[in-house]
């Protein structure tokens, strides 16, 4: 269809010279977001060659310059200053002119207000429930519980490969013959880029997170800042943009591996009931303040909520109890004797 519409046919079209079926055939090519340019820009040179007033500049100057000197302006003058006949426009054209810029405007809208849904395939993990998945270019995702990932539905371009990432997930990125870049935009100004690679990533409310298991990682920050991490390097960012980057003593889990597996490097029980919330979907509270400060470590692989909280209930000596809107972590209290 490229070879078929002109910028001649285009003026035809205005013109109101071509048949139903020319003017299908163009209404078709306009839907194209590349050839909105070269039709707005045939519109635009119609229009200069068209014009719909042709004023008489001399004698609209003459009747200012009266006007100015407060004199009277001849009636003639200010009833029409044009002396050229201006070319009248078919009906046809009217009508068929209308009808494309409403189609147009229609189509516009519509690929504005449902932009995601039109470009982008999402794919979700409901709680209590991992996704795995391949990309278009072969890599493999995992996407934890509560997640979203959402993909270019009609493939990635040739110079970068972008998704968007809200919850968790794992990435086994291939390296491309092209070496078009991967990034994984997390919202907030983090950005993650690499060319092939193996880590994990997490955004969310509470912040964001980062573990690289193999190749490269180069990290966009807020403000412009860029970051490079080495395998084996965490880097956690909080809502209010302190980061760093520190190396775990106990390596997170491989990707792939079945169920519900929670990583713990001394992280704070705050932190340990946020990851719970987003996995299972549970609202978990913490009744004793000492237990803010409390941290643990370790790899733990559960099926359900209550049976990570019972691991926990027992490491830490805490009291769960359960509520009707949520559960409650408390000290256990020891009688004297």
């Amino acid at each position: 269809m490229k070879g078929l519409i002109t910028r001649q046919f285009l003026f035809d079209f205005l013109d109101g010279k071509t048949t139903s079926i020319q003017r299908k055939l163009i209404e078709e090519w306009i839907k194209e977001a590349s050839n909105e340019e070269m039709f707005y820009s045939c519109v635009d040179e119609w229009e200069r060659r068209h014009p719909q007033f042709a004023p008489n500049r001399q004698l609209a100057q003459h009747a200012f310059e009266q006007l100015l000197e407060g004199e009277e302006v001849p009636a003639n003058a200010r009833k029409d200053i044009s002396d050229r006949p201006v070319r009248s426009v078919s009906p046809l054209l009217k009508t068929t002119s209308f009808w494309m810029v409403a189609a147009v405007g229609l189509i516009l809208l519509s690929t504005f207000v449902f932009r995601e849904s039109v470009f982008y395939k999402t794919y979700t993990s409901p709680a209590d429930q991992t996704t795995c998945f391949l990309l278009k270019d072969s890599s493999e995702v995992q996407l934890f519980a509560n997640s979203t990932l959402m993909v270019p539905r009609f493939g990635f371009g040739r110079e970068a490969r972008e998704v968007y990432l809200q919850g968790e997930a794992g990435f086994k990125i291939t390296h491309q013959k092209n070496h078009s870049r991967f990034r994984v935009i997390m919202g907030d100004g983090y950005l993650i880029e690499v060319l092939g690679t193996e880590f994990t990533a997490f955004s969310g409310e509470e912040g964001k997170r980062v573990f690289l298991s193999k190749g490269k990682v180069k990290l966009e920050l807020p403000q412009g800042k860029e970051l490079y991490m080495r395998p084996g390097s965490q880097f956690k960012a909080t809502v209010e943009g302190a980061y760093n980057i520190t190396v775990p003593k106990v390596a997170p889990p491989p990707m792939y591996d079945p169920g519900q597996t929670f990583y713990f490097d001394n992280t704070p029980l705050t932190e340990v009931v946020q990851q719970i919330e987003n996995r299972f979907g549970v609202q978990v509270k913490i009744v004793d303040k000492n237990l803010l400060y409390t941290s643990i470590g370790g790899i733990y692989k559960v099926k359900e909520a209550e049976e990570l909280l019972t691991l926990l209930a027992a490491l830490l000596e805490l009291e769960i109890t359960q509520k009707s809107n949520c559960i409650e972590l408390r000290e256990t209290k020891h009688n004297d004797l």
